[in-house]
């Protein structure tokens, strides 16, 4: 089980990493959105980092509980920036 969980956390790491590498580079584009994109992305680090805290705080069930709202999170991130880059490159 712990090697289980180890491995998708792994897996998480590196999924979420390569999904931020996916941002478009610094002045690119219009400078209001990119600042907007940078309080969203804050804001998202945060919930991130609550939902990972309370993951290694937690044991038995409920620490399987705390790895799917990781992992929705982390899903629902990669969808919504495959959706900005969709829309950028339809401009």
């Amino acid at each position: 089980m712990k090697t289980l969980l180890l491995v998708l956390a792994g897996t998480l790491a590196i999924a979420g990493g390569s999904a931020r590498m996916q941002e478009p580079p610094p002045g690119t584009h219009d400078h209001g959105q990119q600042t907007m994109r940078m309080m969203d992305m804050s804001e998202r680090d945060k919930k991130l980092d609550e939902l990972v805290a309370r993951l290694n705080a937690a044991w038995g069930n409920d620490r399987i509980d705390a790895l799917v709202a990781v992992v929705n999170e982390l899903v629902a991130e990669r969808k919504a920036m495959q959706d900005r880059m969709k829309g950028m490159m339809q401009k």
